[in-house]
């Protein structure tokens, strides 16, 4: 028994306050539980230290360039990688479509120049800042980059840039919408800021018959404006025409496949490229099938440019996969650029499926990686994971298998670690919340060891997010939308001593795109047997998010929000302490196998006692964000971009006294 002589009291209390809000408990007022946290001092001698065991390497995406950049001399492709992760991975890569040869320039100070580069008319390619004021001048000719100067303040990202006639480059940002206009001839940049009232970004840049610059500044609002490089007006137009070109009509798509995903007519030839295989085809007017062309050997990828080069049409994809079609021979070859590096993007998340086998995946690649924290081998998908942008956000380890759920459009898919990656079978797809319940970013995960239960947010400008049970035993998944009315659901921790899922709820719109329509975020428990919220709990009053950290083994949850952490008996559902704590607020709390918390803040791994209400320094572990324990006494951890291992001591938990 946790408590001695707690059991009738707390029925009685139960009966009269069903459902939450905050009760008087037993607990003494003296009790620890009811104070902030302690943090004590480390223990005599030198702390370990958690050891790298790997960096994951990741393709860089080269989707993030608005434009592929077509050099004077006819035949270069100019196309940027995205990375913003720890690994110096921001590269230009310059592509010969005639050979589909490389050459790869490393961006100064590693800066991200992937959303702002333009050809200018003078043949030179030109950077606009992203967030930090630098800008470039990349010269062709001698193959090497130059300061620019722009005046655009910090903190401003470049959104998209774009090169007139008139030998200007024009660009756009956000937040605070700006439009740009840098003059090479004379190195002088104008800005206009809040190009217009209630947007924040400017992008999709054309040049008009009139050499007038149009542009869509959006963000709630969309307004289409036009800026006369003569004048200097600046002022809203009429939205942007339709295309000029007659879209030339798609037969079904060939067998595998469900739609087309790009097209494109080149001396009057029309081409397209099937999905989610991505081979490419040649349509021919008045044919049932397409005439099959090529396969690049890179499936699930959404988003490609197609070029019309002379006498070819090539292929860049987001993942950096390059082919080339020759339109006289018919010869069909491709390849992968050089767009690979460990640490390339940020680590989203660990998870333990084995004592082998730790789960994560980077930021906006749509891969996974495993890693054995015994020797290190780390294994990466070279292909996408899913059939949607984005990347996995979170996964919970179950019978040796991985539950993932994968953003956009909240994909829940199930991974074997003992079978290889491979597109569309491992990760396998189990359900898709996207279209019937407009969900789009899965948050959390958790498992009570038969049920996965994976939490999501509501898609952009909708409010109310889902929670999916998945039963893995039958492969049934049942979906409770709105299971909080109109609040997303951004952290899960099932409690074993009460049968109970516990989680947090975020009351506004993904990323803010929806204002809230309830008074509070709250905090929730679930009952997977009958399908029900249990109790609801609203310890911070009018707070837009609050968060479930974790549960001790004595059965207090850890809940924070705006900076402050509580302590909740979960047998009465009162809240102990409410306030500061000595390391702020840490990550998740996970449940060690010796009966102790483990937390991360400040750069150390701690052990809270909850029976004493004391943290514990018992190892250093600078930077890491996420930990998991794999086998007794193993915690893994991540930083950004790699992942580490440390060896606890076993702790005697008689030591630490009753709750």
């Amino acid at each position: 028994m946790r408590y001695s002589g707690k059991r009738m009291l707390i029925a009685f209390i139960l009966l009269i306050f069903p459902q939450g809000g905050t009760l008087m408990a037993d607990i003494p007022s003296g009790s620890p539980l009811r104070a902030a946290p302690r943090l004590l001092d480390a223990p005599t001698g030198k702390l370990p230290k958690a050891r790298k065991v790997g960096t994951p390497a990741v393709r860089t995406l080269l989707g993030y360039t608005r434009r592929i950049l077509r050099l004077h001399d006819g035949h270069t492709l100019g196309v940027f990688s995205f990375s913003s992760g720890g690994a110096k991975a921001n590269w230009l890569f310059l592509i010969d479509s005639r050979t589909l040869a490389a050459r790869r320039y490393p961006i100064p100070n590693n800066d991200i120049a992937s959303h702002g580069a333009a050809l200018g008319k003078d043949g030179d390619i030109y950077i606009m800042p992203y967030g930090n004021g630098r800008a470039y001048r990349f010269r062709v000719g001698p193959r090497r980059f130059e300061p620019i100067e722009t005046g655009l303040p910090r903190g401003e990202y470049t959104w998209e840039a774009f090169g007139a006639s008139n030998g200007c480059i024009y660009f756009g940002t956000y937040p605070n919408a700006y439009l740009g206009e840098y003059d090479p001839s004379t190195g002088k940049c104008t800005l206009y800021r809040q190009a217009a009232p209630n947007t924040k970004y400017t992008t999709y840049f054309a040049e008009d018959s009139q050499g007038r610059i149009r542009f869509k500044a959006w963000g709630p609002d969309e307004v289409w404006m036009a800026f006369d490089p003569k004048t200097k007006a600046l002022k809203p137009e009429s939205p942007d025409p339709a295309p000029s070109f007659t879209p030339f009509t798609l037969p079904a798509a060939p067998e595998g496949d469900s739609s087309y995903s790009i097209r494109l007519t080149a001396i009057g030839r029309h081409f397209a490229l099937s999905f989610p295989s991505c081979r490419f085809w040649e349509v021919k007017e008045g044919e049932a099938q397409p005439v099959f062309r090529g396969d690049p050997e890179s499936p699930g990828e959404t988003w490609w440019y197609l070029e019309n080069v002379p006498g070819a049409v090539v292929g860049i994809s987001y993942f950096g996969t390059v082919f080339r079609y020759d339109l006289k021979s018919g010869a069909f070859r491709h390849r992968r650029l050089p767009n690979k590096a460990p640490g390339g993007n940020n680590i989203m998340f660990l998870e333990t499926v084995s004592p082998r086998c730790v789960i994560g995946a980077n930021y906006s690649q749509q891969n996974l990686f495993t890693v054995d924290p015994e020797t290190g081998a780390t294994r990466t998908s070279e292909e996408m994971v899913a059939r949607v942008t984005g990347e996995p956000m979170c996964a919970v380890g179950l019978g040796g298998k991985a539950y993932v759920g994968i953003y956009v459009l909240s994909i829940l898919s199930v991974y074997d670690p003992e079978q290889p990656f491979a597109f569309g079978k491992n990760p396998r797809e189990i359900i898709e919340l996207g279209e019937k319940y407009h969900q789009t970013r899965p948050r959390d995960a958790a498992t009570d060891g038969s049920l996965v239960f994976i939490s999501s947010d509501s898609d952009y400008n909708y409010l109310g997010g889902a929670l999916a049970v998945i039963d893995p035993a039958t492969g049934k998944v049942d979906v409770y939308h709105h299971l909080i009315r109109d609040q997303n659901l951004p952290t899960l921790a099932y409690d074993p001593h009460h049968r109970l899922l516990w989680g947090g709820t975020d009351r506004w719109g993904q990323m803010r795109s929806h204002p809230p329509t309830q008074e509070s975020a709250l905090i929730y428990a679930f009952d997977p047997a009958t399908r029900q919220v249990a109790a609801t709990l609203t310890p911070w009053p009018g707070a837009d998010a609050v968060s479930v950290l974790g549960l001790s083994d004595g059965g207090i949850l850890i809940a924070s929000s705006a900076g402050e952490i509580a302590l909740i008996d979960t047998d009465t559902r009162a809240v102990l302490y409410q306030g500061a704590s000595p390391v702020g607020v840490p990550g998740k709390v996970r449940q060690g196998s010796d009966g102790f918390s483990y937390c991360l803040a400040g750069g150390r791994l701690l052990r809270w006692d909850l029976s004493r209400n004391a943290l514990t320094p018992v190892a250093e572990a600078p930077g890491c964000y996420y930990l998991t324990e794999t086998s007794p006494g193993t915690w893994v951890m991540a930083d950004s971009v790699s992942v580490y291992r440390v060896k606890v001591r076993p702790f005697d938990k008689s030591k630490g006294g009753s709750r």
